[in-house]
């Protein structure tokens, strides 16, 4: 007896699986997610390549000797900010340079498309968050497969008087707020850093370590300043990106996969930086010379020792011995004076560069004699040798460099820096 006799309940499910209907509804349901893919990665490629442009025009310009003429000649799709600012003083910008302030700006993003889809996915799938703010549920992994996904860039050139100011870019592959947060990829520069009020910042030992192109970050978030002083070998890495990731079939999952150059930046500078505080000058004059230059609210003073003392401390259920250091203040060289140094232990761990998780032993100063001199660094938040000894070459750099511009746009806004 034919099988189709005994299972014809079977048999008639898998006549309509594989009929000739059923075969041009695959067919068209097929071509429909090609199209949709198709679609929503050309979209995101001609995206990219505008922000290749730009950012390709930036690297073009030069900071205070690039004109206006030359940033509407040589960046793309920038558009004029409608007011022009003549620039004043306050107690919380402190003394900026003056002059007329010019701007122009970009952005490209589907972030209003995006958001539309992100209450559809709501409405549909549960939606988790991992701990770099991603989102996930089965409907956004669908989307991610055909090619649909986030993707933000914004960038901008200051002119002061005429002449570029500064510029920047930042790269983004998530919606974050505020936007600069959620950046993988940012670039800017800057002629000094400084925050309002004279309030301080932290500074890691790594951004020290070369003061004219700092670059930091991790897997999410890579970020790089530069300063008029750094030469074009330096600052080219900052504009080589590769933004083939946001079309292609993974999408962008590490920052690296962008700015490949300054991800190996990245890791050179936290070797040397590793290298330099193990070793027995772990804050050399060039160090000093950076602070002085480039952190124009850092308070730096002349003290004297006065003579140290050993203490007793319980740590942990142990007795342990430290030593502390009593100064006077002889002279402010920079910033403003205090009073507060009785009593100064110095750590005996650091931070290890790049990962504050690890500890390493400080090579810096311990203690001072008495009648030795020292300089006493604060008001910004310094892994490292917040005192150095005063010897003749250190005096010498700190008093013969010359700090960089104030200019206002070069303020590290909280949490942003």
């Amino acid at each position: 007896m034919p099988l189709r006799t005994h299972f014809q309940a079977t048999m008639w499910v898998w006549r309509n699986l594989t009929g000739r209907i059923a075969r041009h509804t695959y067919l068209v349901l097929l071509l429909a997610l090609l199209t949709t893919s198709a679609a929503a990665r050309i979209y995101t490629f001609v995206l990219t390549r505008r922000m290749e442009a730009v950012i390709v025009g930036l690297s073009k310009l030069q900071i205070d000797r690039s004109t206006e003429e030359d940033v509407k000649r040589t960046v793309p799709y920038l558009v004029r900010w409608e007011w022009d600012g003549q620039l004043k003083r306050s107690p919380e910008t402190g003394d900026i340079d003056l002059g007329t302030e010019q701007g122009y700006s970009v952005a490209f993003s589907n972030e209003s498309s995006w958001m539309r889809f992100g209450n559809f996915v709501s409405r549909f799938s549960t939606v988790t968050y991992s701990k770099d703010g991603r989102q996930s549920s089965w409907i956004l992994d669908v989307a991610e497969l055909l090619g649909y996904r986030y993707i933000g860039f914004g960038a901008r050139v200051v002119l002061l008087n005429g002449k570029v100011s500064s510029l920047g870019y930042g790269i983004a592959d998530v919606l974050g707020f505020p936007r600069q947060l959620a950046n993988i990829v940012s670039v800017r520069s800057a002629h000094a850093f400084w925050a309002s009020h004279q309030t301080g910042f932290e500074l890691s030992s790594t951004e020290e370590e070369n003061p004219e192109f700092r670059v930091s970050g991790d897997d999410q978030h890579l970020s790089a300043s530069y300063t008029p002083d750094a030469t074009p070998s330096m600052t080219s890495h900052a504009f080589k990106v590769n933004l083939d990731c946001f079309w292609s079939v993974t999408g962008c999952r590490h920052a690296k996969q962008i700015a490949p150059l300054l991800w190996q930046d990245k890791l050179a500078v936290e070797a040397a930086t590793l290298v330099r505080l193990k070793s027995n000058q772990p804050c050399p004059d060039r160090i000093l010379a950076g602070r002085v230059k480039y952190l124009l609210d850092m308070n730096l003073l002349l003290l004297e020792s006065t003579g140290f003392e050993t203490k007793s401390v319980n740590e942990d259920g142990m007795r342990v011995d430290e030593i502390w250091t009593n100064y006077k203040q002889t002279e402010v060289l920079r910033g403003r004076s205090s009073i507060w140094w009785d009593s100064v232990r110095s750590s005996a761990t650091i931070p290890y560069p790049g990962d504050y998780s690890r500890r390493l032993t400080n090579m810096g100063l311990h203690w001072a004699n008495a009648g030795a001199s020292v300089l006493a660094f604060s008001n910004v938040g310094f892994d490292s040798c917040h005192l150095v000894a005063a010897t003749p070459s250190a005096l010498s750099t700190v008093r013969n460099t010359v700090p960089a511009p104030r200019r206002l746009e070069d303020e590290l806004v909280r949490g942003l820096q």
